[in-house]
């Protein structure tokens, strides 16, 4: 029997590829994990990360077959986001998991980001070397490093800004917020990132967690790049609201250490896959 473990099955991504992951016909058990009881497609179960041994029982009751693993500490939870925290779910839940995948012969598609780099001016490659500037980074780019270690026929998926409707993405939430005068800070017009559709993210990752075949590196981000605020722009009108008004501002000003232009080229990731990564234009006009 085929199993399907999805990890972070509540977060923005994971719902994506719990839902996905129901309409294919390729496994006969999807299981969705979270961190607490929360409604989710397939059958749920509970399992906090940072717990090892609870996470080395759930897999063997549950024996996957593949696992898309989309857990993961973010900025976006804002205290949460401490080193321990981090190192817990961000490298030691990964490790378990591309490890327990090695030795039971299953599928392992490891999500990453594009956090793994402060920036520069040319374009990064799968085979750049991650040079993270800040904790998450740090953390995300020790989770591809431990994975690859452990299960070098893993697949490692870097992802730049999720967004998408229904529900809306985050990064949509915090522009209207912006716009309203709800939330305080600006977007920034000199962070730039290559932003992607979050069903196509999903979508890919079902295809590599089918495709034994593929592993190593891949770049699972949009091919236009837009700074934060061209970004937040995009998005709100996308959704009908004008974004006259919206804060605009530059990283030097805000005090912050954040990446700047990061530009992950993701040609020989989209030539071995049949998912199409589409632009934000492509995806707003359709």
């Amino acid at each position: 029997m085929s199993r399907l473990l999805i990890t972070g099955a509540s977060g923005y991504l994971g719902q994506r590829v719990s839902y996905f992951a129901q309409q294919t016909i390729i496994w006969d058990k999807v299981y969705s994990q979270t961190w607490r009881n929360l409604p989710t497609a397939g059958e749920h179960v509970a399992c906090d990360l940072a717990d090892q041994a609870r996470l080395e029982v759930l897999l063997t009751q549950i024996q996957p077959t593949a696992i898309i693993h989309t857990a993961a500490v973010t900025p976006a939870m804002g205290p949460a986001m401490t080193d321990q925290a981090l190192w817990a779910v961000n490298v030691q839940a990964s490790a378990t998991l591309a490890r327990w995948a090695a030795q039971h012969q299953a599928r392992f598609v490891h999500v990453s980001s594009d956090a793994v780099w402060g920036g520069r001016e040319a374009a990064y490659t799968e085979s750049d070397v991650p040079a993270p500037i800040h904790p998450y980074g740090a953390s995300k780019a020790a989770g591809e490093a431990v994975v690859a270690a452990l299960d070098p026929q893993a697949a490692i998926a870097r992802t730049s800004l999720l967004y998408g409707q229904n529900p809306l993405d985050p990064n949509t939430t915090m522009a209207l917020a912006m716009l309203r005068g709800e939330r305080h800070g600006v977007l920034f017009t000199d962070e730039l990132r290559c932003p992607v559709f979050v069903e196509d993210v999903a979508q890919a990752l079902i295809e590599l967690a089918q495709k034994p075949s593929l592993y190593g590196i891949f770049h699972l981000v949009g091919p236009q790049i837009l700074s934060r605020f061209e970004l937040g722009q995009a998005l709100l009108e996308w959704n009908g609201i004008d974004s006259t008004g919206l804060p605009a501002g530059i990283t030097a000003a805000s005090g912050l250490r954040r990446p700047s232009r990061v530009v992950a080229d993701n040609r020989t990731t989209q030539s071995q896959l049949s998912t199409i990564l589409r632009s934000i234009d492509d995806v707003t006009r359709r």
